[in-house]
């Protein structure tokens, strides 16, 4: 395995592997867009390159069009002849233990946690974080992040250890690799399996397994309107905002690992991509009333995940991942130690699929194109609404990738773009804007990859309405929705016990807690405005190192000497 390699002077840097592993059912559709792309197999020509991945579910049932793809891609690599070693993948469908078998692993915890922890304090006052009387649901059905987190600890510490077993298989892949890589992780951000289980899968993935070597880079899926009621902004999407807001905040990261130990480090060490699907959704169902409601819905679902997805995927492979190295440079990520400078609170980047048009929605083939016009103003004007952002929301930089057929005109989409983002989300006098144009091989679909660094979880609509759905939970039901540190006893998105202003209920009464200020992870105080602000804070620190020249006055021009 190689690291990432980039050539500061030029600004050039070598082609990536690309490596996936997606959760539950929103990030097993990102790994069948990985899998459709033809980009992954022509970088898999290159005798140094390898592609590994991976998809873990609770069950098999939605597993069978992702496995069907990975056969084919194996086909695929036959008919050019590229080596098949070059390409693993896993289907981990783990199974729902009997009751009995589950809390057996829920009471071994402290054992597990050992494993990892020499140091660890066994702690007295233990009882399984997923209460006794909880009925186990049948594959297929909802699962509570804290249960697919007990379901995937018991996967991962005991009996033959199946995802210990996957995941090395997975690092052994991606380390044949003598290419730099970059390892994607997948996941919805409302759903309690994905959720669930990425806050331990990723730990042991970066901090275990690789060490922290090769960037991880988080994706996590927003719900969208057209979700189901249960879905949409509901609590598990506030406490999965919790719990990556306190790993990608280095302030927040510092005072969970100043407590629990360095493996609790955020593992997405090649940043976090939060994407957004709602324009995606609002396009595709714009107009579309007719065909029976429920099957209609159930369609118009499965077709907005996997645009996103698709989109979210032909980016990531670009020019085999330099473009997707390049994006995350801007927002503090994969440059050297001495590059980097986190923007803390604000180190998430938005992406956001802005699609513009759909096949029979609005403009049919054939017409003129003076209505096309009309109609792809319209939906870049849209993206604001759309956006996921709350007004007044600012960065310094901003990326947008246009996709769309020649005929089209990417003269007036770009355009448009430039000058509403420009407008609704660039600080003035010292930003940066880059667009890229695309052909897009549907000469009826056109759409744009917004991405914006610097956004904060207080930024997104969807943290203020999920934490309006999880302020109405009873006290039982918000443990449940709870994953990343429960194992340890704090309960992230409420307020500690014993330690006033601080964060982490401790779930067994003692005094677990999580130095993390309250009132922050709440949002009733909001973060620094702009990522600017954080940074220029940060300089300003290190130029209070700056140490006189001796014999000299930092006041005065040195005298010039004969």
């Amino acid at each position: 395995m190689t690291s990432s390699m980039y050539h500061s002077a030029t600004g050039t840097q070598s082609p990536h592997c690309i490596h996936a592993i997606g959760i539950g059912r929103t990030g097993m559709a990102y790994i069948e867009a990985l899998l459709r792309t033809g980009e992954i197999e022509d970088l898999l020509q290159d005798q140094r390159a390898t592609f590994a991945a991976m998809i873990v579910d609770i069950g098999d049932q939605d597993m069978g069009v992702v496995t069907d793809y990975a056969n084919s891609f194996k086909k695929r690599l036959e008919s050019r002849g590229i080596p098949s070693d070059r390409f693993q993948f896993q289907a981990m469908a783990l199974p729902v233990p009997p009751k009995a078998e589950f809390f057996e692993g829920m009471n071994r915890t402290r054992e597990f946690l050992k494993l990892e922890y020499p140091r660890y304090y066994w702690n007295p006052n233990f009882e399984s974080y997923v209460p006794h009387k909880y009925q186990l649901p049948e594959a297929g059905n909802h699962f509570p992040r804290a249960v697919a987190k007990g379901i995937y600890a018991n996967a991962y510490y005991a009996g033959e250890r199946p995802m210990d077993v996957a995941l090395r298989s997975f690092v052994d892949q991606v380390e044949k690799a003598t290419l730099p890589s970059i390892v994607l992780v997948a996941f919805g951000m409302a759903g309690g399996t994905g959720s669930g289980m990425v806050v331990d899968l990723a730990r042991h993935l970066s901090n275990v397994k690789l060490g922290r070597r090769i960037p991880v880079i988080g994706i996590g899926q927003l719900s969208h309107s057209g979700d189901d009621a249960g879905t949409h902004n509901n609590a598990t999407q506030y406490t999965t905002l919790n719990d990556l807001d306190c790993m990608l905040d280095d302030d927040k990261n510092a005072g969970v690992t100043a407590v629990w130990g360095d493996l609790y480090r955020s593992p997405f060490t090649g940043g976090f991509f939060v994407v957004n699907p709602e324009q995606s959704w609002q396009r595709l169902t714009a107009y579309t009333t007719t065909g029976e409601k429920e099957v209609r819905q159930n369609f118009k679902q499965m077709v907005t995940n996997r645009f996103v997805a698709d989109s979210f995927m032909r980016f990531a492979v670009m020019e085999h991942g330099r473009v997707l190295f390049r994006t995350m440079r801007p927002a503090g990520f994969t440059g050297a130690p001495h590059e980097t400078l986190s923007a803390k609170s604000r180190n998430w980047t938005l992406f956001d699929v802005a699609k513009l048009s759909h096949p029979g929605v609005q403009v049919l083939p054939g017409e003129a194109g003076s209505k096309w016009d009309a109609v792809l103003a319209q939906w870049i004007d849209f993206m604001p609404k759309y956006g996921g952002l709350k007004d007044g929301f600012k960065t310094d930089y901003a990326e947008v990738h246009v996709h769309a057929s020649r005929d089209m005109g990417f003269d007036l989409i770009s355009k448009g773009f430039k000058d509403l983002i420009s407008k609704q989300y660039l600080l003035e006098n010292d930003s940066t804007y880059q667009t890229s144009n695309y052909e897009f091989f549907d000469a009826l679909t056109a759409y744009a990859n917004v991405i914006l660094p610097g956004v904060a979880k207080t930024d997104l609509h969807a943290f203020w309405d999920s934490q309006a759905n999880y302020d109405k939970l009873d006290w039982e039901t918000k443990l449940n929705e709870h994953a990343w540190l429960i194992d340890i006893g704090p309960m992230l998105s409420e307020p500690a016990i014993r330690f006033e202003g601080m964060a982490g209920e401790c779930i067994w009464g003692c005094a677990c807690w999580v130095v993390v200020p309250y009132d922050q992870l709440r949002g009733d105080k909001l973060p620094p405005p702009n990522r600017k602000v954080i940074m220029e804070e940060g300089i300003a620190m290190m130029t209070k190192t700056v140490v006189k020249t001796p014999g000299g006055d930092a006041k005065k021009p040195a005298k010039a000497h004969a």
